[in-house]
């Protein structure tokens, strides 16, 4: 994983011809789990080339992708790759008034999951998490990328300060004073006798907001 990681091989992946930059294990493993749970919404943070808003408009019927600042090009080719709705939303995705804003987007009484991927630090996340997780309807998830980064932190490419200053360390702060959510991943349909958990960038990030 962290020779992987280092190396790159993260960013060779693409979807529908734009940058999909996460691990393949977890992208079908996000899959999956998207399209039992039948989501209408997906929240998303953090887009950067379009290639995951893009694999997110294949789960749900509506896609509202925030980044602070999109790319050149970005907009254009999510609109014409998505065969449904998308709604962009430029801001500062741990603004409170950003998450304001995507609930006046979301139809009430709409399934929607939530998935974090944008600035990694923990203050970030952790705003994040506050503003957005009410948006995440019972039985479905909020999700945070990248709460692998302390096993990358001494990697030629990592940061010294990820080892306490990840999306893992917001998580466990936000679960202390949330109990409506609970960190469940969801069980794999076919198992081994091994166990896969531990391949993956983000295992025990999937936030599961209880059945009421």
């Amino acid at each position: 994983m962290v020779l992987g990681w280092n190396l790159g091989h993260w960013s060779t992946f693409s979807w529908k011809g734009r940058q999909l930059l996460q691990f393949p294990d977890d992208v079908l493993r996000l899959g999956e789990a998207l399209w039992r749970l039948r989501p209408d919404v997906i929240v998303e943070t953090g887009v950067y080339d379009g290639g995951s808003t893009l694999f997110f408009a294949g789960w749900c019927r509506h896609v509202i992708p925030i980044e602070r600042q999109f790319r050149p090009g970005v907009r254009e080719a999510i609109f014409q790759g998505a065969d449904i709705l998308v709604t962009p939303i430029e801001a500062d995705s741990s603004a409170p008034e950003t998450a304001s804003l995507a609930e006046s987007l979301i139809r009430p009484g709409s399934r929607v999951c939530v998935f974090l991927d944008s600035d990694h630090s923990a203050r970030h996340v952790r705003a994040e998490l506050e503003n957005l997780s009410p948006l995440v309807s019972p039985g479905c998830y909020v999700i945070v990328a990248d709460s692998n980064l302390p096993e990358l932190a001494n990697a030629p490419k990592g940061e010294r300060a990820w080892r306490s200053d990840h999306p893992g360390r917001a998580v466990d702060e936000f679960l202390a004073g949330h109990p409506e959510f609970l960190r469940e991943r969801p069980t794999p349909l076919f198992s081994t006798e091994f166990d896969f958990t531990g391949l993956s960038y983000f295992p025990m990030t999937w936030l599961k907001r209880r059945e009421r």
